[in-house]
């Protein structure tokens, strides 16, 4: 159909002129990719062709291709299946996505039901050939698609229109409704597959699975989990494609974006790591939460003390009203290993990590431990540093340690003596005031402790701002600076009403901050981050730093069920890139 004509049909008014913003922009070149690329009609034809050379073996094999079915072993009454997504994988809906890109229009529910309703897809390559000689070899087709039927809804026109779609093309089974499982088309048909697997599998061996997107073949909770690289499920999955799993290319859109947030996150998300430093800078913070060896663990729980100890104390505590501290073993750190290893960031400023011992059972290969606070207590800051990266470790702060039970600051220079130079200060600051102004905060309690330690921090930047260095400081601030940075700063800096409009006062020139988490929607971990509304873990660059290019922030997200598996911790990574 030429353009202009699906336009129109897909606009209920006339398209604006205007160049389409950015996000629409993004799904340039993977549409591009998909439509004029001949190597993306060779891959398709790649992989439909091997999935068909694989038919027979796959039907032939006693056990079953879904995860829903792993160990069992059919009858060989029992018939077969091969399971199929429809959208991007036997249909090609680039067409809609080109829409969004020249429109400039959203994703659209309405303009989606119309697109469908034209019933203009075509196949993808080789997706057609497959589908017949998988109806030839015996295995029935089943099209399992999130194409939705609505409540109420009777019939459901998006499965009719597919069914018309897919029948003028001559798919197998195309005039069976049986064979095409929506969402929505049952109550607990929803967007996770499971259920529809299950269905399929409740009659039939599933001997073969095609899709675009992991949830094809796995649980969101699974998918989030091979995103992680949980080993298990990586084995898995490495071991069936090719085989039993067959994944098209889809460079347009999928379940994969989810956690890389909103456009700025997916920017932050790019490894960059192997170009030159003078191209980008990413810093990263990450509070471990009582990070230390099994062996370590094991000897301080031993005799470990009611109340906070002390920084000189080598011990935990152990009070009964609250949570026990994690005790990991080596398939946490294994777990918690991946998740550094998404980090994408030169360097992470690190909390609740016992030294660099504790450190290398998660930042392993590839990375400098260094600048750790000389404390005694395992709660300690420092530095995770990419190797080759230059730096030299500064005179920690002590100061910040207001009354011999809080935490100093890890102070570190990368690329000393070069005209890249940048100074960092990890810090991890008194726990307990959150929100509210800090004016009349009681000498004992935690806002108190927190208001000692804001001048000492202010000092440290106030001397970066006279040096004319460019400077960050990262870590756990304790403090919910979005809500924060709303408060005056105060009359006495002894005094300050809030933290962030005392250090960033422009006092001295150069004093000025940009707050990593400005106009960020807070991105929750996982079911253990217990911090909404607002992040306390935040970077704030000096302007000298910030200028020198594009900011983008992001939160690095943990799978649900992996987290609180692994016991990770309740905080995860923060990074902030400069473009």
């Amino acid at each position: 159909m030429p353009f202009n004509l699906l336009l129109a049909a897909l606009l209920p008014l006339a398209a604006s002129a205007e160049p389409p913003p950015v996000e629409q922009r993004e799904l340039l070149g993977g549409v591009l990719w998909l439509q004029q690329a001949p190597e993306a009609r060779l891959a398709t034809l790649s992989i439909y062709r091997n999935a068909t050379g694989m038919l027979k073996k796959a039907i032939a094999a006693p056990d079953s291709a879904a995860i829903e079915q792993r160990g069992q072993q059919a009858a060989a009454t029992v018939p077969t299946a091969v399971i199929v997504d429809v959208d991007e994988t036997m249909l090609d809906n680039s067409p809609f996505e080109a829409y969004m890109v020249r429109s400039g229009a959203a994703f659209d529910e309405a303009a989606w039901a119309r697109w469908i309703g034209m019933r203009s897809a075509v196949p993808v390559p080789g997706a057609l050939e497959f589908a017949k000689a998988a109806d030839k070899a015996g295995a029935r087709m089943f099209y399992v698609t999130n194409r939705e039927c609505f409540a109420g809804e009777n019939p459901c026109k998006a499965k009719a229109d597919t069914m018309a779609n897919m029948a003028k093309l001559g798919f197998p089974r195309a005039d069976d409704p049986e064979a095409f499982l929506l969402k929505g088309e049952r109550p607990d048909w929803r967007t996770d597959k499971t259920s529809r697997r299950r269905h399929v599998a409740a009659t039939h061996r599933i001997v073969m699975l095609v899709g675009d997107d992991m949830r094809d073949f796995v649980s969101p909770a699974q998918a989030h989990a091979l995103h992680a690289r949980d080993r298990e499920l990586t084995r898995l999955a490495e071991a069936e494609i090719g085989r039993r799993w067959f994944v098209i290319p889809n460079p347009m859109y999928g379940s994969w974006m989810e956690r890389l947030g909103t456009l700025d996150g997916q920017y932050a998300a790019l490894d960059t790591a192997a170009l030159p430093a003078a191209e980008r800078i990413a810093l990263a913070t990450w509070n471990m939460e009582w990070l230390m060896t099994t062996a370590t663990y094991d000897a301080l729980k031993a005799t470990c003390t009611a109340g906070s100890p002390p920084s000189h104390a080598r011990a935990i505590p152990c009070n009964k009203d609250r949570p026990p501290l994690p005790r990991r073993v080596a398939a946490d750190f294994d777990a918690l290993a991946e998740v550094a290893r998404r980090i994408p960031a030169d360097v992470v400023a690190l909390q609740e990590v016992d030294g660099p011992e504790a450190a290398a059972t998660v930042f392993r290969d590839g990375w400098q431990l260094a600048c750790f606070t000389s404390r005694a207590h395992p709660q300690k800051v420092g530095f995770a540093v990419r190797a080759g990266i230059p730096f030299a470790c500064n005179e920690e702060v002590k100061a910040l340690d207001i009354d011999g039970a809080t935490r100093s600051g890890a102070d570190i220079t990368l690329h000393p003596g070069t005209p890249r130079a940048v100074r960092l200060l990890s810090i991890h600051l008194k726990s307990g005031c959150f929100t509210g102004s800090l004016a009349d905060a009681a000498p004992g309690a935690p806002c108190g402790a927190l208001r000692k330690q804001i001048p000492v921090l202010e000092r440290w930047i106030d001397a970066r701002a006279a040096e004319n260095a460019r400077f960050a400081v990262l870590g756990d601030f304790n403090r919910r600076l979005e809500l924060d940075a709303g408060l005056p700063a105060g009359p006495d800096e002894a005094k300050p009403d809030a933290m962030f409009q005392a250090l960033s006062d422009d006092q001295p020139k150069g004093a000025m901050l940009a707050r990593a988490t400005a106009g960020q929607a807070h991105v929750r971990c996982s079911p253990l981050d217990r911090h909404p509304p607002a992040a306390i873990d935040n970077i704030l660059a000096s302007r000298s730093l910030a200028a020198l290019g594009h900011l983008s922030y992001a939160r690095i997200t943990f799978d649900g069920d992996t987290a609180v598996r692994h016991k990770f911790p309740d905080h995860c990574p923060a990074v902030l890139t400069i473009h």
